[in-house]
């Protein structure tokens, strides 16, 4: 198992240099997830080059390269092909720094927010569209030798394994992966008691498209209504222990990783998950 970061990286990457790269590595940590708050069409050659090099200078890989981009299953077309568009400049901008993989937010059809709910996230004529969105970044992703990374939620078009399973189907692509995260599937109290069940059906479902799991923890607020907030790794109610023996056992170079966490938090959290792969005796880089 190799332990990665997500959210060290969230800028235009301009800011990216030997200090904030070299941090991580002395922490421990084996590669990195890299996040544009821009474009990725407007990201510099020299910016892209910059970012290559550095990273590997450090000895980590750069794993996965996320973006931003309109919503890829909106009914209105032309928001749809926009938003298309800009994640195969993604799909581009990964191949030009020699990252295996772009990253795809199913996005959401709330005006709000990507991952923010709305009803008709769940809806048949939603998940045609999000099929007929992946499979025209397929192309692009194939021309340029560019998995596709997804990222999936309860609360989008991505909100059950067995869906899931059937989206990656429907695309007739190996190149879609995902990022097994079992946080994102704590919806309710029933499943913040009791987590194990929906671990081991996301690892049995889509264990074999898992191109890394996240490895994230919550807590209930005692509040009157339910809220499910995240926490540092091993400081919360999530079965870590199954989480990471799965993830073991899907490959012995799988990627366990940290993300959403302030800077200031992410040395206790690598401490807590470094902590407790050796207490479960799993073999660690």
């Amino acid at each position: 198992m190799k332990l990665g970061l997500l959210g060290l990286i969230e800028s235009d990457l301009t800011d990216v240099n030997y200090n904030k790269i070299r941090w991580a590595a002395e922490l421990g940590f084996h590669g990195l997830g890299v996040h544009l708050t821009v474009p990725a069409d407007t990201v510099s050659g020299e910016t892209a080059l910059n970012v290559k090099s550095v990273i590997a200078d450090q000895g980590l890989e750069f794993l996965q390269l996320w973006g931003p981009y309109p919503s890829i299953i909106s009914p209105d077309e032309r928001t749809r092909r926009v938003g298309v568009a800009a994640v195969r400049e993604i799909v581009k901008l990964a191949a030009r720094m020699g990252v295996p993989a772009a990253g795809v937010r199913p996005t959401s059809l709330n005006p709000r927010g990507d991952w923010w709910p709305h009803p008709d996230n769940d809806s048949l004529e939603t998940e045609d569209r999000f099929v007929q969105s992946l499979q025209e970044i397929l192309q692009t992703a194939g021309d340029y030798n560019v998995n596709i990374i997804l990222e999936i939620h309860i609360t989008t078009v991505l909100n059950s394994p067995l869906r899931i399973k059937r989206i990656i189907e429907r695309t007739g692509s190996t190149r879609v992966k995902l990022n097994l995260d079992p946080a994102n599937f704590i919806g309710d109290l029933t499943t913040a008691f009791n987590p194990t069940p929906v671990i081991d059906e996301l690892f049995d479902v889509l264990g074999p498209f898992a191109d890394t799991v996240h490895v994230k923890d919550f807590y209930l607020e005692d509040r009157f209504i339910v809220h499910i907030s995240e926490t540092i790794p091993g400081e919360g109610m999530m079965d870590l222990d199954t989480i990471l023996h799965r993830t073991q056992a899907l490959s012995p170079d799988m990627y366990a990783i940290i993300e959403h966490l302030p800077l200031s938090q992410i040395p206790q959290a690598k401490r807590n998950l470094t902590q407790k792969i050796v207490e479960l005796g799993l073999p660690l880089g």
